[in-house]
């Protein structure tokens, strides 16, 4: 059997630690678990607890890690520079999550989200919930359980979960004179009960009311939120970006009508008409289906994707199917023919790194070598400038020499091996001119795929540097089909508060995600730029736009985790 070590899920009993109990059911007596020392495995289900094992015992051990969220999404975080280079194997939850891992030219097998069919299941009497929990009894109930608010700022709302898009839809809805009722559940709802009573829109809480952050005390149980979905008509999804969400797989089982946008598990089980793209889609969808039934036709094949490829059974059969290959993987087989320190020096190599985790913090650099020749490629130029101006910010010394532990590289004067090296890129650079043991920081995930096209596989993040403009614009801006190269003319445009309308086989959706339309490749872009001016306050709100002060955090995050790459 072989020798496993799970990190941990998130200590809270939630969807990580609901992943990490099931995946330890799945591989009951295939392998033997292990303290972190001796194992040949490291399986992590939430890829960033890698962090707490020393880098030494992953460069030893085969290392597996699940991607809670898609990878274009952490492609956005500095630490993923270190995932890429730790981890041996990602398990995808999605297909989409496996299509971006293969475009990234990491390996990576699919093994799809899951849930307990024996913790979401129909209950036919919807009468009976609704007077249990207090909603009424003839309404349309849209449901929505996912956190809503930062918890650092529990005023902020919640830029995954996009509850903005989500009230969006319900203006229009109410614009429209349908009558309808909110259903929300779970921890760190703030924002959203407050935007619905301004708006005077009807609401049931199913939760306590207290004072400050309410994430210890509101987290319900499964079989609350089992009877919680029974009680509702549809569960609206307005997410920026998910890696599931499991609430799509608990919809489904316990066939509920769900209203999607195209993301994530969801793409896989939920039928066309249950997704869109945008408010004014959303809104007619739930009118036809308040008027006419339009998504009652849903539920059954959403129900049986679900049943089909969604329960427990499938990860059971994945994982152990994974299992039984790694013996035979090449590069299993590699880390365990080199020379492996003995178990005791792994133990000592772990006690220490996590001493120094607890009584060091990590530190920036005093300095750093500067290496950038100016004057040949001008959008270069101004993001290295704002990278100048953030370092002299962050009190780093700068040296116009090869000298220190840190380069920041643009476009070179000098190689130099001897540094970590941050390579920044812009659409369309030259493949010859960034140094092969470079970090690449890019000005948005598809930058990446061009260099990965472009046949570059070494390790790269995507973060802007943004300048704020005083122009605004009403006007679309419309990328050509085939454009892969506008990264910061979309920036750019979103600067001025402009809708993008792109293809919607890019990855221009990082960027834009809901201020803008998509179109396909038999449709005409300019046919949509009256819609998208139309809907151009809506799409401005609907922005989210890293600022300079997110932009500075991120450096500072890159440079004080350099130990780690």
């Amino acid at each position: 059997m072989l020798k496993v070590h799970f990190t941990a899920g998130d200590g809270k009993g939630w969807a990580l630690d609901e992943d990490l109990r099931q995946i330890r059911e799945s591989l009951t007596g295939m392998i033997r678990e292990s303290g972190v020392a001796g194992a040949e495995v490291i399986h992590a289900p939430f890829w960033q607890n890698l962090s707490m094992v020393a880098p030494d015992i992953l460069k030893r051990a085969f290392v597996i890690a699940h991607a809670d969220n898609p990878p274009f999404f952490y492609l956005k975080q500095p630490d993923f520079l270190a995932g890429q280079q730790q981890v041996d194997l990602w398990v995808a939850r999605s297909r989409e999550a496996f299509g971006q891992f293969e475009a990234l030219g990491l390996p990576a097998v699919h093994i799809p989200y899951t849930i307990d069919p024996g913790l979401f299941f129909p209950i036919e009497d919807k009468a009976g919930l609704r007077r249990e929990f207090g909603i009424p009894g003839e309404a349309y109930v849209i449901a929505n359980f996912h956190r809503d608010t930062e918890g650092g700022d529990l005023k902020m709302p919640k830029v995954q979960k996009n509850p903005e898009f989500m009230m969006a839809i319900l203006r229009r809805l109410k614009e429209r004179g349908v009558t309808f009722h909110v259903l929300l559940a779970g921890p760190r709802r703030h924002w959203i009960r407050e935007a619905l009573s301004k708006e005077g829109m009807p609401f049931t809480f199913v939760g306590k009311e207290v004072e400050g952050d309410d994430f210890g005390t509101n987290i319900l149980d499964r079989a609350t939120l089992n009877r919680l979905y029974n009680a509702a008509d549809l569960y609206l999804i307005p997410s920026r970006w998910e890696g599931g969400p499991q609430s799509a797989m608990e919809a489904a089982a316990c066939r509920c009508k769900i209203l999607s946008v195209p993301i994530g598990v969801g793409r896989d089980i939920l039928e066309s008409k249950s997704l869109f793209r945008c408010s004014a889609e959303a809104a007619e969808r739930l009118e036809e289906d308040i008027h006419v039934e339009l998504l009652d036709p849903t539920v059954q094949p959403q129900f049986a994707r679900w049943q089909s490829s969604h329960t427990t059974s499938t990860l059971k059969q994945g994982l152990q199917k994974l299992y039984q290959r790694i013996p035979s993987m090449d590069d299993f087989r590699a880390k365990q023919t080199k020379a492996r320190p003995i178990v005791l020096l792994s133990a000592a190599s772990q006690i220490l790194f996590t001493i120094r985790r607890r009584i060091s913090r990590p530190t920036l650099p005093a300095e750093i070598s500067w290496n950038h020749q100016e004057g040949s490629i001008a959008e270069l130029d101004r993001i290295m400038r704002r990278v100048e101006t953030m370092l002299h910010d962050l009190g780093i010394s700068i040296r116009k020499d090869a000298g220190a532990a840190i380069e920041i590289i643009g476009l070179p004067r000098w190689r130099n091996g001897g540094a970590t090296q941050f390579q920044w890129v812009v659409p369309g650079i030259a493949k010859d001119v960034l140094l092969p043991d470079a970090l690449l920081i890019s000005p948005s995930v598809q930058d990446v795929l061009n260099l990965r096209s472009a046949g570059c596989r070494q390790p790269a993040v995507a973060f802007p540097f943004l300048e704020s403009m005083e122009k605004q614009s009403e006007e679309p801006c419309v990328i050509a089909q085939g454009n892969r190269d506008a990264s910061l003319q979309i920036w750019e445009a979103l600067v001025e508060g402009r809708s993008v309308i792109y293809p919607e086989n890019s990855a221009y959706y990082e960027q834009v995600f809901h201020a803008g339309l998509t179109y396909g490749d038999e449709e005409n872009p300019e046919s949509l730029t009256d819609q998208a001016r139309q809907m151009s306050p809506e799409f401005r709100e609907l922005r989210y736009l890293p600022s300079l002060r997110t932009s500075a955090s991120l450096l500072g995050a890159l440079l004080r985790g350099r130990n780690l790459l």
